[in-house]
């Protein structure tokens, strides 16, 4: 009889060369579906206790730091707490995310967080998604709302393609929701579909913009404002007491004229706000940049917008945010409004500009302004909608005519020629930003890209 042994070592070498081509080809399958969005982009590493990544700023953005590094500033180091802070624009998928969030929150000093309904691309960046899944998170952060009332206000959403839509936000605010966040305005294709599906004036979204000017319903919407300018301001000349966050500066951030323009809609529009929120880290970094870069030009404009300015850092928390993550990204907008100079978690091995702004000014980011946008009462608490429009014993805020729009008070983006203005040079370190900065209406830095989604965040 045969000895078996060589035929069974044979089957088994080969069940080896058939699992190791698999894998080889799984893998090559893999890197291709990548690279043509068809899988979602692996997840962020967890932080530990060790930075997400090692920045290195670029030559274009070298003047937001400071040229010899300050040894005595650590990743951690923040001035004592002392404002109850509320923050209008957080996501997180459920309840676990919130037990991190509440334990940070509290280390932080920050008293609400105001969290923003996401679809299932929002919380994975799977590109197989599009706008989906909304109505799944709408559930779970009311119930993260009803769980911790004290704590967390709830922002529903809606597909503004569906029917329906009125009636289901009415819906939503008598079960317990205290606004509204939208995607309407955003201008990049988010998954398998874009979110800017019709224009923010359209006679289909009519209804539900009347009804929340109407209730004073807060509203939260990503706006990208370098494509959408023209029917931003045709809404709110329709409607101008929208009670509305235009989060991220509009994406306004990166040069005089449009910082000018963002200013232009706060002062025009009574109820319009915006937040110092970024999003994504990538979008954090290069945010920070900006501003720092041109800081002295960055803190007049938060001096002269103090009242309409909110703090938030928008992160999406879902089980790959690990609470060192959450700490480092909420601490760093408080280090970046308050410091004259620190040591950002993103680029730990370089010292940035901070904004440094004064007490009065920070008490209304952080606490005054939020308190007015949300409508709060004299002790903090949200307005219980849930019994309808109007509030007993709640004044509802004064209608004042506007007067007549003048487009040529709005601020141009370009010269008088029609090209972009001249560049200016970037703010030195001994001066504060005093000399080189850019006067009038010119444009320091329009990156070719800027009108393609620069800065898109969720």
């Amino acid at each position: 009889m045969s000895d078996p042994a060589p035929s069974t070592k044979n089957r088994v070498l080969q069940l080896a060369w058939w699992l190791l081509l698999v894998v080889a080809l799984a893998l090559v399958g893999w890197t291709i579906a990548s690279r043509f969005g068809v899988v979602s982009p692996p997840p962020l590493p967890s932080m530990g206790n060790q930075p997400l990544l090692g920045h290195k700023p670029s030559a274009k953005s070298k003047n937001a730091y400071l040229s010899e590094d300050d040894l005595t500033l650590k990743v951690d180091s923040l001035p004592a707490r002392r404002f109850a802070i509320i923050d209008v624009h957080e996501h997180l998928k459920g309840e676990d995310e919130a037990k991190v969030l509440i334990a940070e929150m509290d280390k932080l000093g920050i008293k609400r967080t105001i969290l923003m309904a996401s679809t299932i691309y929002t919380l994975t960046l799977n590109p197989v998604y599009g706008f989906e899944g909304f109505k799944e998170n709408n559930e779970s952060i009311l119930a993260v709302e009803k769980k911790w009332p004290d704590r967390f206000a709830a922002f529903v959403t809606f597909n503004p393609l569906d029917e329906g839509n009125l009636e289901l936000v009415k819906d939503y605010v008598a079960r317990g929701a205290d606004g509204v966040k939208l995607y309407l305005g955003h201008g990049e294709k988010t998954g398998k579909g874009p979110f800017h599906v019709m224009p923010l004036d359209d006679p289909r979204m009519e209804p539900f913009w009347a009804y929340a000017e109407e209730t004073q319903l807060p509203l939260v919407v990503h706006i990208n404002l370098n494509k959408y300018w023209d029917e931003t301001v045709r809404l709110l000349e329709k409607h101008p007491y929208l009670r509305l966050n235009v989060p991220h500066f509009g994406l306004h951030k990166n040069s005089e004229g449009k910082l000018k323009r963002m200013a232009w809609l706060l002062q025009r529009y009574p109820n319009v706000y915006t937040d110092v929120s970024f999003g994504f880290y990538t979008f954090q970094i290069e945010g920070f940049e900006q501003l720092a870069r041109w800081r002295s030009r960055s803190r007049e404009w938060f001096a002269t917008n103090q009242d309409k300015v909110l703090y938030a850092s928008d992160m999406v928390l879902e089980p790959t945010k690990d609470q060192p993550y959450v700490e480092n990204t909420l601490r760093s907008y408080l280090q970046f409004l308050e410091m004259e100079r620190w040591r950002f978690f993103l680029a730990p091995g370089y010292t940035m500009h901070g904004m440094h702004l004064d007490d009065d000014v920070l008490s209304r980011i952080y606490q005054k302004n939020p308190a007015r946008w949300l409508l709060l009462d004299e002790r903090g608490n949200l307005p219980d909608r849930t019994k309808g429009w109007p509030i007993e014993g709640m004044a509802v805020p004064p209608h004042a005519s506007l007067p007549p729009l003048d487009p040529s008070t709005i601020p141009a983006l370009m010269a008088a020629s029609g090209k972009p203005a001249a560049a200016a040079k970037p703010t030195g370190e001994g001066d504060d930003g005093a000399q080189g900065e850019p006067g009038g209406g010119g444009c320091e830095h329009e990156p070719l890209d800027d009108d393609d989604g620069d800065g898109e965040v969720q």
